[in-house]
């Protein structure tokens, strides 16, 4: 008489198929061992992910401004300001009006003012020297329409995790890219 239920019983041997109850107990241990280690390594993957996005939007905004400044033969800046104290980092690009000789503040997306989350740090090096990120009355970084940028090191840093660095740079003629160490 055949059954269609998984624990069957032979008539003639009384022998049951299925799992133990040690078998079991083991699949549910490997089980958990494995969802305890996904959920520790959840910040680790958070980080990387808001730290990976912020630097490939960074050197993506560079390069669409360059393209930009020469496409409408325009001169743009960049600059790095601290906030709250010194606890987060945003940064800002700037247009030059050469007919009342001042930078505009860009407000359009993507070159507005992007505020960067607590952990991210900058530091920029221009044409080999650390600049204090202080609100100055010209763009640390300029962006001509001739093609050509101020030579700049933006290092991008994690806070909490000294193994996610990533640096943008450019000699001035080349375009701003990842520095290969």
């Amino acid at each position: 008489m055949p059954t269609f239920s998984y624990l069957s019983f032979r008539l003639n041997g009384s022998r049951l198929k299925g799992f133990t109850l040690l078998e079991v107990l083991v699949v549910l241990l490997v089980v958990s061992m494995m969802t305890g280690i996904a959920v520790i390594s959840l910040p680790s993957f958070t980080q990387t992910d808001s730290f990976d996005h912020e630097s490939a939007r960074l050197k993506a905004v560079f390069r669409m401004l360059g393209e930009e400044a020469v496409m409408q033969s325009n001169d743009y800046g960049f600059q790095i300001n601290l906030l709250e104290a010194g606890r987060r980092f945003e940064y800002e690009f700037f247009l030059y009006d050469a007919q009342y000789e001042e930078w505009q503040l860009l407000t359009e997306p993507p070159f507005n003012a992007r505020e960067l989350p607590p952990e991210i740090r900058l530091s920029l090096d221009v044409e080999g020297k650390a600049l204090d990120i202080v609100a100055e009355d010209a763009p640390s970084v300029l962006i001509l329409s001739s093609g050509e940028i101020t030579p700049f090191d933006l290092h991008i840093s994690h806070a909490n995790n000294r193994a996610l660095e990533n640096r943008l740079t450019t000699d001035g003629l080349s375009d701003v890219d990842w520095a290969k160490e």
